[in-house]
């Protein structure tokens, strides 16, 4: 009857999975042998390998390793925050590489560098996708330590205040570096639903916010370092050792041996709320890798564990349950012995927590600070992200303790990239000083100059999607420039100009705009128009 008691209080519209969810374990390894890992070189950037004990296919999709030094570390944010936006056409990486950490945005389906993102987080995990809005993301700012929830769209790369948590009722401080406004010190993503529910802190005061509804919904004084989890329905949240509602009054206490394990809030096929931990101690029953509790029965099951047949929990072991459309799957990394001869060691693991189903997707190969001459220590911890569909799961490894940390994707049997390529749609002739646009140019215009005294023109092309790596132009049958930040013009801050290019005459003139992708090759169609300029 707990889930009676616990559910009274909420007010607030809970989800429910009304789909069958999909067999993400179709086709997989879902064996207990101990298949030890054998070398495998690592796989050069953006190309893939085969696992050789599992039969996946695992792409590499960052360049730590092109950047070599001490920084070369390119890597999820963390497990249970999600790297892809809700319709995985988006996705963000942490980058090292330049000496400072930095948010980078790339394509979701084709892996291409977009652009650094303009934000200013508390830490480096605390990035939050929008569930429902790809456009859109979220995170608290360090900002001149003013407690601010942030907001970034990315179409028109606009940053603005979502809200300040000065005022009453939360009162943060605002200067004050040593209390900022944070997620916590062990992150979680907010909850799935529209109301957009997520957990922040002050120092000692917790409190859970809706987006959606501007709303403060609940305050608490509790000293912890972490932050109150929401959880998927937005109905309850986790803070420690308790089950609170979402306005943070107390409902039950978790049965768990130890509540600060690596853990992540999901769903099950059933819409309950889910907390998938990894157990060490505790009733000998209940010690698991993956174990799942159900936050609305009250139920308790072992997923992976010594009662299921699998061995003792290895070391640094991290869960992500962040699939969205796919509800009751949970991702699982572990470390355990570099040599990876055991079962689970080095091991990727995915599991259904409604049905029980395990399937092992692949080792990462990482070494992650566990033994002594491990290089690169928490940098290379896996943290396996699964993706909203649930099937791709994004890891970091250091491939055998080798001298860069980088992203790699596993990319499941039920993946389907259907990315939309990028398409060249029109051209205007814009002021660009302030950006305005004057007018629109098609095959066979003829624009007059004299229209537009006094002002520094360029021409901006428009694309869709409108985000791309570059803009390659070229003019009057010579490479003109590459444009690599939006807006795209043919000569806009950063371009690189190619010498010996034919500029724009009075008379005719032929133009074509095409995307480039980070290895400087076609992407998407291009567009080509002829126009004539006149002063008259």
């Amino acid at each position: 009857m707990r889930s009676k008691f616990i559910f009274v209080f909420l007010g607030i519209a809970l989800i429910a999975a009304t789909t069958q969810a999909a067999d993400l374990c179709n086709g997989l390894v879902q064996d207990m042998l101990p298949r030890a890992m054998t070398p495998l070189a690592k796989p050069g950037w953006k190309k893939t390998v085969v696992d050789p004990q599992f039969g996946t296919t695992i792409r590499r999709i960052s360049t730590a390793a092109e950047r070599p030094g001490p920084d070369a570390v390119i890597i999820p944010m963390y497990s249970t925050m999600q790297a892809w936006n809700a319709d995985e056409t988006l996705m963000i990486l942490y980058d090292r590489t330049t000496g400072e950490g930095r948010h980078t945005l790339y394509d979701g389906k084709s892996y291409q560098f977009l652009l650094t993102l303009p934000i200013r987080t508390t830490d480096l995990e605390q990035v939050l996708w929008d569930p429902n809005d790809p456009d859109l993301l979220y995170y608290p700012s360090n900002y001149n330590a003013i407690p601010n929830l942030m907001k970034y769209r990315v179409s028109t790369g606009e940053v603005s205040v979502v809200r300040n948590f000065q005022s009453a009722p939360t009162n943060c401080p605002s200067g004050n570096w040593g209390v900022l406004l944070s997620l916590g010190s062990d992150p979680q993503y907010m909850s799935f639903g529209p109301e957009k529910i997520l957990g922040l802190q002050c120092g000692n005061t917790k409190f859970t916010y809706s987006i959606a509804a501007n709303a403060v919904l609940g305050v608490i004084n509790y000293d912890t370092p972490n932050g109150p989890v929401v959880a998927p329905s937005g109905g309850v949240a986790i803070l420690t050792d308790t089950v609170f509602n979402y306005a943070l009054q107390p409902l039950y206490k978790l049965p768990l041996s130890d509540p600060y394990e690596h853990s992540n809030l999901g769903r099950s096929i059933s819409g309950h709320d889910t907390f998938n931990i990894v157990e060490f101690d505790g009733n000998p029953d209940e010690i698991g890798t993956l174990v799942t509790l159900d936050l609305w029965t009250g139920i308790k099951k072992v997923i992976v564990g010594p009662v299921t047949g699998y061995p003792y929990p290895p070391s640094t072991t991290h869960i992500s349950s962040l699939s969205i459309q796919n509800p009751g799957w949970a991702a699982v990394s572990a470390v355990g012995d570099p040599a990876g001869q055991n079962l689970l060691d080095q091991e990727l693991l995915l599991a259904n927590t409604d049905t029980s189903a395990v399937c092992r997707i692949g080792h990462h190969r990482s070494w992650a600070g566990v033994v002594d001459e491990a290089k690169w220590g928490y940098w290379s911890e896996p943290h396996n992200v699964l993706s909203p569909s649930g099937t791709r799961v994004l890891f970091g490894s250091d491939w055998g303790n080798g001298d860069s940390v980088d992203s790699y994707v596993v990319e499941l049997p039920g993946y389907v990239n259907n990315r939309v390529p990028p398409r060249v749609t029109g051209f205007s002739l814009v002021d660009k000083t302030t950006g305005v646009q004057l007018r629109e140019i098609k095959e066979g215009d003829t624009v007059n100059l004299a229209l537009y005294p006094g002002r520094a023109l360029e021409i901006q092309s428009r694309v869709a999607p409108n985000l791309v790596t570059m803009m390659y132009y070229y003019v009057n049958g010579k490479s003109y420039a590459i444009d690599a930040s939006k807006p795209y013009t043919t000569g806009g801050a950063g371009n690189y100009s190619f010498p010996g290019r034919a500029p724009f005459v009075l008379g005719a003139n032929s133009l074509l705009a095409m995307a480039l992708n980070d290895e400087y090759k076609v992407d998407g169609d291009y567009l080509q128009i002829n126009f004539t300029l006149v002063y008259q």
